[in-house]
């Protein structure tokens, strides 16, 4: 993101961070998470007994590479 951008200060820089952690936190929903944000999820979390598990799928990748070290 920021290296599409020119900054001529701290404070417009430090504006686009805190712009974008919002964003990453509050505004990107999530399919794994049933169409919510990370921060809804959290929140749900804290405010029940037993929170829903929301496990991470396999990746495929990491599998395969794990096979080829095994060894």
């Amino acid at each position: 993101m920021y290296y599409l951008q020119k900054f001529e200060n701290e404070k417009s820089l430090r504006s686009a961070i805190e712009k974008y952690i919002y964003f990453y936190n509050y505004e990107r929903f999530q399919e794994r998470f049933d169409g919510h944000s990370p921060m809804e999820i959290r929140t749900e979390a804290l405010n029940t007994i037993k929170p829903v598990l929301y496990p991470i799928p396999e990746n495929k990748r990491i599998q395969k590479y794990k096979q080829k070290y095994a060894a």
